[in-house]
């Protein structure tokens, strides 16, 4: 009758996971000893497990029972061997050892505790990945993702990582418009300013004209010397009387002086007066009670200039901002009424003109840096203002990303920090710790020991 008893062994503690095996070892009792059990059970131990955990053929049996006394190893009669004669099937584990199966053809023979420590790698192989935490991107060591902006998984020092962070919090702070706003002149202008908020971007010097004309304009006006009664151009005051500020020509001025020089040389005492004017005279009437006589000619001309005298004021036609003679108005915005030269109304013209194209942003929009900062550019649209140094380290670290990655020399199977390629055989990428691989070699050299020739 044939029994079967159960061994089972508690391997190890991987990764949390108490990993343990159980197989069955047929019993022949023809010899019930303790000592036949433990050769029985002893042998057991020589046959690699498979996925089930069961064998299905004993290392080194010839009729395929397991550790039974009529079947030992290198018997011909049935009886147990001895040391001296024992023999297994060739290419099988000797005693005491089993299959590591590292891989699908891995029949180096090692310890029980080597081949349950191979299969916990190997089901934790893929979490040892130097990707298995952030993927492809992942950094070699000492390499972390820059992340200048969304997504950016350039592998770059931890200080250039903390450099972009701050760049990226001082962005809106280095723009061209960040101090002045949108009306920020380019380098080597200035506003105006030849009004209040006029922002049109002109030369130093310009800004130094506009300045020095405001500060004339009062000076320049045509009624600055002679006030409100400030004849036009071609006209002086007639001044037939004290305060006769009618505009005249100068011929019909000089009339009224001659007129009042002889003005009691033509009274006699008459109709109307001591001041009646004798035959030919009448009285000119240039105000009211001027008795001055003059011939009617000069009376109907008098009466003509006191009806044409505020159209002969400076100011009639441009009010009381009128200019003096050779003088302008600049007309930097279309109320600008002060008196410049000409040749400085032409060149405000001009400045007005020109004005978008010397913005701090005429040439590259909103995000124009400030004197001193460059765009990054660690994307073709990234527009944050840092240092020129910056900017080179920048494209420095685009062009080196690749060979920054964790896998940039060993491919995509390379490990995490702390674990090492395996190795059992060529090909054999799981990722194990250092004091495994080690092992994992020593077993290796000592394969042809551990097998039965």
């Amino acid at each position: 009758m044939k029994e079967e008893i159960s061994v089972c062994m508690v391997a190890l503690m991987i990764a949390g996971i108490l990993i343990c095996g159980c197989i069955n070892v047929p019993l022949v009792k023809t010899q019930s000893s303790d000592a036949g059990t433990a050769q029985g059970v002893q042998q057991a131990l020589t046959v690699p497990p498979t996925t089930s955990g069961t064998s299905s053929g004993a290392q080194g049996s010839g009729s395929g029972t397991q550790g039974s006394a009529s079947t030992a190893q290198g018997s011909d009669t049935g009886t147990q061997g001895s040391a001296s004669t024992a023999q297994g099937v060739s290419g099988t584990c000797k005693e005491g050892f089993v299959y590591r199966e590292a891989g699908p053809s891995d029949n180096v023979c090692a310890p029980p505790a080597s081949h349950i420590q191979a299969l916990a790698d190997n089901a934790a192989a893929g979490s040892r990945l130097a990707t298995a935490t952030y993927g492809a991107d992942t950094c070699a060591q000492g390499y972390v993702w820059r992340e200048a902006f969304t997504n950016d998984h350039v592998c770059v020092t931890p200080a250039t990582r903390s450099q972009a962070a701050a760049d990226n919090a001082a962005a809106g702070s280095r723009l061209a418009t960040a101090t002045y706003g949108s009306d920020t002149c380019a380098q080597g202008y200035v506003w105006r300013e030849a009004f209040t908020n006029d922002h049109v971007c002109v030369t130093p010097a310009t800004r130094s004209q506009a300045a020095a004309d405001n500060a004339a304009a009062g000076s320049r006006l045509a009624t600055a010397t002679y006030g409100a009664d400030t004849c036009a151009q071609g006209y002086v005051w007639r001044e037939a009387f004290t305060n006769d500020h009618v505009c005249v020509t100068p011929a019909t001025r000089s009339q009224a002086a001659a007129d009042n020089a002889a003005a009691s040389s033509r009274w006699v005492s008459g109709a109307y007066g001591s001041h009646t004017c004798i035959s030919g005279y009448v009285w000119r009437e240039a105000k009211s009670g001027d008795d001055v006589c003059v011939t009617p000619a000069i009376r109907t001309q008098t009466a003509a200039d006191n009806a044409a005298a505020g159209s002969r004021l400076a100011t009639a036609t441009y009010g009381a901002d009128t200019c003096a003679q050779g003088y302008v108005w600049r007309e930097a915005s279309s109320t600008d009424h002060v008196c410049v030269s000409p040749a400085t109304r032409s060149q405000t013209a001009a400045d007005n003109a020109a004005a978008s194209s010397r913005l701090a942003t005429a040439t590259y929009g909103a995000d124009t840096c400030a004197q001193g900062y460059v765009w990054r550019e660690a994307s073709a649209t990234d527009h944050v203002c840092v240092s020129p140094a910056t900017r080179s380290q920048t494209a420095a670290d685009n062009a080196a990303a690749s060979s920054r990655l964790a896998t940039a020399t060993y491919g995509a199977d390379t490990c995490a920090q702390g674990y090492v390629w395996r190795e059992a055989f060529t090909g054999d990428h799981v990722c194990v710790t250092p004091e495994i691989r080690t092992a994992t070699q020593k077993e290796n050299s000592l394969a042809s020991s551990r097998t039965w020739p």
